[in-house]
């Protein structure tokens, strides 16, 4: 199942408060096999809204969309006003779980607002704004939402039959990116964090971005020559590992990488994709700039973690540069699912 998490806050998206929702949702989502691909902070503006969920939904990359925030009776509260105009059909049941568990535990729930439906291919359902509010509200609804997903991808099982997260409904690993300036260290870093987590029993898979030409093929090697007389894709096997070198117009989005060749490993570390929408580490070292990527001119909603020689004024977790094992424990916690003794 592949995610999508919208934050409405008109103070988190001007960057005067850190969104605790959406990761809190992001890492209960984990924990259940379920990949958030994408997270955003947008302010409180229906029109906004309208636009965003619309292309996410369209967009047929999300199978569920979850939006947080906005579902109450203040004048800037119109999450479910914009939702409404979005989806083809509503499911009222799910808006109606959510209060009836939420009156168990406040008289307040009366007045959200939330709904759910459908668009396309993709579920979206409205969450209130505080973290523990958003987490208890998804899981009133989680039993239905996978067998929901999976009848929206065409599943023909009998509606009598149960459907987990990682049955009927495609399961991708979770992926972080490690960015910096150049000359920083964030390779050293990434490679001791990958010692880490291989010594703690995961499978990891690693992304390379290069903006540039690269080649990992030499002339007068047999692939070499394959590939240099007009093969698309050239596989090179052996018992111990296979390379492959395919031919493309243009760099294939994040998300399509990890969908085609990283389902079989736990979490997905990808060293660049400064642009994308995956949760960030950024690698910062003092002597190399006073300043941070993500927290400069443009307020990066993506940070997740700091990893620095000095002591840099931040919103995020922050870690000694050298200290691979803590940004190990950091990812561990976050982004990888509890493993059941």
């Amino acid at each position: 199942m592949k995610a999508a998490i919208l934050t409405l806050s008109d103070r988190s998206s001007r960057g005067e408060r850190p969104d605790s929702s959406g990761p809190a949702l992001e890492k209960w989502l984990a924990e259940r096999g379920v990949a958030t691909l994408y997270s955003e902070i947008i302010p409180d503006d229906e029109e906004t809204i309208v636009v965003k969920l619309m292309g996410w939904a369209d967009s047929g990359k999300f199978d569920l969309i979850l939006t947080t925030g906005g579902t109450g009776v203040s004048p800037r509260d119109v999450t479910p006003d914009a939702t409404g105009r979005v989806v083809e059909r509503e499911i009222p049941g799910f808006g109606e779980t959510m209060r009836a568990e939420s009156m168990k535990k406040t008289p307040n729930a009366m007045i959200s607002r939330a709904i759910a439906g459908i668009r396309g291919k993709s579920l979206i359902i409205n969450l209130p704004g505080s973290p523990k509010g958003a987490v208890e509200n998804l899981e009133a609804v989680w039993r239905a939402v996978p067998h929901a997903v999976a009848k929206l991808q065409g599943d023909q099982e009998e509606c009598g039959s149960p459907v987990t997260a990682g049955q009927s409904v495609k399961k991708l690993p979770m992926a972080v990116s490690f960015v910096a300036k150049s000359g920083t260290g964030k390779t050293t870093l990434l490679e001791k964090v990958i010692v880490e987590l291989k010594k703690r029993g995961w499978r990891i898979g690693v992304v390379k971005h290069d903006a540039h030409r690269f080649d990992i093929d030499h002339p007068g090697k047999d692939s070499h020559r394959l590939t240099a007389a007009g093969a698309d894709t050239m596989v090179i096997s052996s018992p111990e590992k296979l390379a492959m070198v395919k031919r493309h117009d243009s760099s294939p989005p994040i998300d399509e990488l990890i969908d085609t060749y990283f389902k079989d490993v736990d979490i997905v570390l990808t060293e660049g994709f400064k642009k994308s929408g995956l949760p960030k580490i950024e690698v910062h070292r003092s002597e190399r700039s006073s300043t941070l990527l993500c927290r400069g001119e443009e307020h990066d909603r993506t940070l997740v973690a700091v990893a620095s020689d000095a002591h840099p004024q931040v919103d995020v977790p922050l870690f000694d540069l050298n200290d691979a094992s803590a940004v190990a424990d950091f990812i561990e916690e976050r982004f990888l699912p509890v493993r059941v003794a």
